[in-house]
């Protein structure tokens, strides 16, 4: 059992966190000041640190240089959590010295699995390898180095080279497969192997999308090769007995590797299935913790901030307005947000754009199709949520741009969205009817006061 620490200056998603890490049978630990944990890290003896990377009194990359200059720690694995996943970040994250990253909102099966790999906990591994005789070159600080890669897989590539770089270096990687495509990422050096067959194991850990596409088709095609083994020689055979064994063979070969390729597609479909019952899973136990933090106040004020919260940290918004309908002026008014200024965003009617739209008709809107440029528009966003209590639409969130740039929506974030906005409306009415009960029982408790002096 190892002491997991988690720091991040969000009570909500250490909660999350938490939550999580829990079946894994791990001690975990919580702070939310950067600072402070630092000058408690003998005491606390963490085995790993999961911590954000954007903190108001100390960032993660800052704590993390900080960290390595002590030599009791340069060896404690560190798990940066980035909100945007964008490669600057990523980088500023790896050369500050951690070892790997997560971006918000953290899926949990990858929390799980990046937590256990750096803990030594796997026992096997998670991508299958293939032989393979790739041309590869390294680049680490400004030097370069070809090499030849001996095995490849999703996750990492074993490079055979008697030039060794340093445990835990980071390197640049650029791939060439046979295609003629190549892939460009970052990876961390996990092993080093002396000796004759000297080489490195490197882990991949900002994958580019495309070059991933190609390495997961080369692999595809070289797991295929596998199964074609060569024909038999029949020397002692009639050459029309001969003939006839060789088409047998072939028409088995056929029939097999026809067989092979349903089975992979069963196995993609499968593996569908299982990637949309996690985002389910993850999505329910978002609205759980999200849900028991809005309830768990009444200060509006309050409510509003951990809304802001719910949708940067579980959405993985990084532009959005929270639109609440002002009856006095007869339009949605700008209550909270990011990306915008209050006195920027226009008052918007009822059914007017999207926003207009969402609140006149009380359905939830997301963009169709690609979603990666987001927007700037204010009557134009990429998701228009109306919420509602009681039939009565009291508001609108609207996102317009996200963290992590997913190519389009699927039905699992319409799951989310709409859910989530249930929740933040019943939030809002209630911390709203509270506080008005409050002035109502203050001003009568200053009559009574006046009445009885």
């Amino acid at each position: 059992m190892a002491t997991l620490l988690l720091i991040d200056d969000v009570e909500l998603f250490l909660q999350l966190e938490k939550s999580f890490l829990q079946e894994s049978g791990h001690d975990i630990l919580t702070r939310t000041s950067a600072v402070e944990v630092l000058t408690e890290l003998p005491l606390l003896e963490p085995d790993l640190i999961l911590l954000d990377l954007y903190m108001p009194d100390l960032d993660g990359d800052d704590f993390c240089r900080r960290l390595r200059s002590d030599e009791r720690w340069q060896r404690l694995p560190v798990i940066m959590v980035t909100a945007g996943g964008k490669e600057e970040e990523i980088r500023r994250c790896l050369e500050a010295g951690c070892d790997d990253y997560l971006t918000k909102p953290v899926n949990k099966n990858e929390l799980l699995e990046k937590v256990e790999r750096l803990l030594g906990g796997l026992r096997h591994r998670t991508a299958e390898r293939v032989a393979a005789s790739l041309r590869v070159r390294l680049q680490q600080r400004g030097k370069s180095l070809s090499a030849t890669v001996g095995d490849v897989s999703r996750n990492g590539i074993y490079v055979r080279s008697r030039n060794e770089l340093a445990v835990g270096s980071l390197v640049e990687i650029l791939l060439e497969l046979p295609t003629g495509d190549q892939l460009q990422v970052l990876g961390k050096v996990k092993r080093v192997k002396p000796g004759a067959e000297a080489g490195m194991g490197i882990y991949f850990i900002h994958p580019e999308p495309q070059g991933i596409a190609a390495l997961e088709s080369y692999l595809h095609q070289q797991a295929s090769a596998a199964v074609q083994q060569p024909l038999p020689v029949v020397d002692d055979r009639t050459k029309s007995e001969a003939d006839l064994s060789v088409e047998e063979l072939r028409r088995q070969n056929a029939d097999l590797l026809a067989r092979i390729r349903e089975l992979e597609e069963e196995n993609r479909e499968f593996a569908e299935q299982l990637i949309q019952s996690e985002d389910v899973n993850n999505n329910l136990t978002n609205l759980y913790i999200a849900s028991s933090r809005l309830h768990s106040v009444l200060d509006r004020e309050q409510v509003i901030e951990i809304i802001k919260e719910v949708v940067i940290n579980f959405v993985g918004a990084e532009k959005f307005a929270l639109l609440l309908w002002n009856k006095q002026e007869n339009c949605l008014c700008f209550e909270a947000g990011e990306g915008f200024e209050s006195d920027e965003f226009p008052a918007v009617a009822a059914g007017e754009g999207i926003v207009g739209g969402a609140f006149a008709s009380g359905e939830t809107y997301l963009q169709e199709g690609v979603v990666t440029a987001g927007s700037d528009d204010p009557l134009q966003p990429l998701v228009a949520i109306p919420l509602k209590i009681h039939d009565e639409v009291m508001g609108v969130l609207a996102v317009y741009q996200l963290f992590v740039q997913k190519e389009s929506f699927a039905s699992v974030d319409h799951q989310l969205f709409s859910m989530m906005a249930e929740h933040a409306a019943t939030a809002l009415f209630s911390a709203t009817l509270y506080g008005q009960s409050e002035r109502k029982r203050k001003t009568y408790q200053g009559m009574m006061d006046l009445l009885l002096k």
